[in-house]
This record gives structure tokens, C-alpha cells and sequence, in this order.
């Protein structure tokens, strides 16, 4: 289903198991796609408005967890916070950017590394840090294949300290501030929904309802996103 203006923790930021995650950087989002045996767009969903804005994602975004599974907790977060900080050292070569938080993304570097949260892992004695791998949509990389591609070969590129890894969730598209996308929304309702009223003459006109509920975003396509906001309208006399 469609992430909402403000995303919840469990869609995409919160401590998940590797999968395809949400959030916000600066107001920037993740933004999930589902499949619809209804449709023969991957991306379609059924409760999704038919009438929106679709523009290309600004970011490629990816989740990493850094763990270590030693049994000692003093060994563990140091082997932890190594691959850590070998990750961050290694980053921008790559063309990668790496950001961590809730709602809020802040970039990861070597100096606030410390001050991220330490979770468990998926199993017994095994600790581990959530952040984001982030590439811009561009010409070079313009499909989630190619930038989850480049992203898991930087990850295998890193070296291991103990018995530190990384897993990975999916690669999903970001999209940054989307409410500045509201009011381009609005006007293609309009635009629509005068083309609906058009069709019945010029006696009558349109009552729309709903505008100033939330504004949704949904997966469209390797790329783009699709803004709308609930609504409808109805053509009546004037």
C-alpha cells in the first residue's frame, strides 16, 4: 500500500528484518511499490487515486545492517563499529551516501557513528546498527537492478573485522520533499476534472471533495513516483 506524508516507523525506518524499507531525509522519503494480481503494472495498487502526478524518484535507497555476532558485547561493538567506520571510509568512492534515523535522516560519518542506536540481530548474541545506502537517479544508474547492483558489490567490498557482516534489505526508490509536489497535484485534478465536467456541456461544473486530505506517494515504475491525494469529484449542473 501507499506510504503516507508522515511515515510510520514499521514502513520503513523502524528495526526491520532485511526488506524493502521507508523514510525520510531532510523530508525525503523511501517509497515502497506492491504488486496487483489486478494489474499488469507491477507497481499498481488497487486502493491507489487514478488521477496523480508522476515524476522520477530523486534517490536509489537501500538498507544495511551492520552486525556483529561475537559473543563478548565489549568485542562485539568494536568489531561492529570497525566495519562500521570501514563501510563509511569507502562510501563516496563508490558514489554511495550513507544516512541513518527514524524520520529524520542525518548523514553517517566517522565522527557521529557512535551515537547511532545498537539493535539485536535475527540471532542470539549478535548486535547491530541500521543504515541507508544511497545513490541519486541518474543516467548511470537508472534502474533499481543497477543500483542494487553497485550498492551489494560495494557492501561485499568491505572488510571484515572479527566476525562483523552486513546484511541488506531491497532497493527502493527516495523521493525528496513530496509535499512540495502538493499543489502540482492539485492542479492535475483540476485540469481533469474540468476535461470530465467538459464532456457534459457547458451547463455544468464540478464539486471535488477531499483535496486537503493527505498526500500519497506509490512506486510507478524502475523509477518514478506517483503523487496523489484521495479524492473525488462530482459533475453536476451549474
Amino acid at each position: 500500500m501507499a506510504a503516507k506524508g508522515i511515515l510510520a516507523a514499521v514502513v520503513a525506518l523502524a528495526v526491520l528484518a532485511p526488506v524493502a524499507a521507508a523514510a525520510q531525509d531532510e523530508s525525503n522519503v523511501i517509497v515502497t511499490g506492491m504488486r496487483s494480481n489486478r494489474s499488469a503494472n507491477e507497481y499498481y495498487d488497487e486502493q491507489q487515486s487514478a488521477i496523480g502526478l508522476t515524476r522520477k524518484a530523486d534517490y536509489f535507497v537501500k538498507p544495511l545492517y551492520v552486525s556483529s555476532d561475537s559473543r563478548d558485547p565489549d568485542e562485539r561493538r568494536q568489531e561492529l563499529f570497525a566495519m562500521l567506520r570501514a563501510t563509511i571510509e569507502r562510501a563516496g568512492a563508490a558514489g554511495i551516501t550513507l544516512v541513518a534515523g527514524d524520520f529524520t535522516l542525518t548523514p553517517v560519518t566517522v565522527a557521529n557513528m557512535e551515537e547511532l542506536s545498537i539493535g539485536s540481530g535475527n540471532r542470539p548474541d549478535t548486535s547491530r546498527v541500521q543504515i541507508y545506502a544511497r545513490m541519486p537517479v541518474s543516467s548511470s544508474v537508472a534502474s533499481v537492478r543497477e543500483a542494487d547492483r553497485r550498492i551489494t558489490a560495494f557492501v561485499k567490498s568491505v572488510p571484515v573485522t572479527g566476525r562483523s557482516f552486513v546484511e541488506t534489505g531491497g532497493t527502493v526508490l527516495g523521493l525528496s520533499n513530496p509535499d512540495q509536489y502538493r499543489l502540482e497535484v492539485v492542479k492535475t485534478i483540476a485540469d481533469e476534472a474540468r476535461r470530465y465536467a467538459a464532456q457534459f456541456g457547458s451547463d455544468y461544473g464540478i464539486e471535488i471533495r477531499g483535496l486537503d486530505s493527505e498526500l500519497f506517494w506509490q512506486q510507478a515504475s524502475e523509477t518514478d513516483v506517483f503523487l496523489y491525494i484521495a479524492h473525488s469529484f462530482v459533475v453536476r449542473p451549474k
